[in-house]
């Protein structure tokens, strides 16, 4: 790098003489000196800026600190452990708040806050329908029970028809029909009975499932979900730990077994799995969503 330097310096000084060469007997003799100035100022020019480039690199190396920066990284910390915990509270904040301002106001509001929910992807709708049915306004308990009935025919008919449309050699109609259940139950529309019976009618389709699709994930974690539902943990454990038997190399199994012991708090039985996940599964097969709370609860600082 220093020799490539040196010769375009080099070149530069010859453009330099020749161009001085060539104009110092064009111009009157009183100029001549302004040409000679420019032309010595031209040459002098880069090595002051190589001399004055170099001092500074010196003065920064004596007296330059990053303590700043270091002291800054330790002040900020970012060691919120349960962030999805604080996601969901604020994202329910953010639902719920408007809902029940509304359920304060004029009749109006109130129905228009009830029709509403037949239009949102609220998931618990019928917490927020409740809060209608409760109210002292009869014309809003009504506009509220006749949302509800209204979406839980739509739910029904939507489970129906993904029920008819189930197809054993597409696994794709199986997926669906268990994700509409899952909608389901997420609607908080259904009673203790009402999931009971539900978990009979997904329970049947996923017998169907171990027969046809053994190694699929969808179904497995499907039934730990409907294990949980029925109190029967160990059992849902061993359904998490049956998809990362399965397929060791994918994320999903781990996920959802990192994930129940975060919503319980686990942390002792989260270490375990989260080092088999890193030493099984590559890190750009790690969707992008986890990997800051998996960071999290490893206490990475980056």
């Amino acid at each position: 790098m220093t020799a490539l330097l040196l010769i375009l310096y080099v070149l530069h000084l010859l453009l330099i003489v020749l161009a001085y060469r060539v104009l110092v007997f064009r111009l009157p003799e009183q100029e001549r000196g302004i040409l000679t100035f420019v032309c010595l100022f031209s040459a002098v020019l880069p090595l002051l800026g190589e001399v004055l480039g170099g001092l500074a690199y010196l003065i920064s190396r004596r007296f330059a600190s990053s303590d700043t920066l270091l002291d800054y990284d330790e002040y900020v910390q970012f060691d919120v452990m349960n962030l999805e915990g604080l996601q969901q509270q604020a994202a329910d904040n953010m639902e719920m708040v408007p809902i029940k301002e509304a359920l304060n106001m004029d009749a109006k509001r109130r129905k228009q806050s009830m029709i509403h929910l037949t239009t949102s992807s609220l998931k618990e709708t019928g917490k927020y329908l409740q809060y209608g049915l409760d109210h002292d306004d009869s014309e809003t308990v009504h506009y509220a029970a006749t949302v509800r009935n209204s979406l839980f025919d739509r739910y029904e008919a939507n489970l129906r028809l993904r029920e008819q449309q189930l197809n054993p050699v597409d696994v794709t109609t199986y997926h669906l029909f268990i994700q509409e259940c899952k909608t389901f139950l997420d609607s908080g529309l259904l009673d203790e009975g009402g999931i009971g019976r539900l978990d009979e009618r997904l329970h049947l389709v996923l017998e169907q499932m171990r027969a046809l699709y053994p190694t699929d994930l969808v179904r497995i974690e499907a039934e730990a979900e409907m294990a949980i539902r029925q109190g029967e943990e160990e059992k849902a454990i061993s359904f998490y730990k049956e998809m990362i038997q399965i397929h060791p190399t994918l994320p999903d199994g781990y996920l959802a077994l990192i994930r129940y012991y975060f919503q319980r708090q686990d942390w002792t039985s989260i270490g375990p799995v989260l080092h088999q996940l890193r030493t099984t599964v590559a890190e750009e097969d790690i969707p992008e969503e986890h990997r800051f709370i998996l960071e999290r609860l490893e206490g990475g600082d980056q």
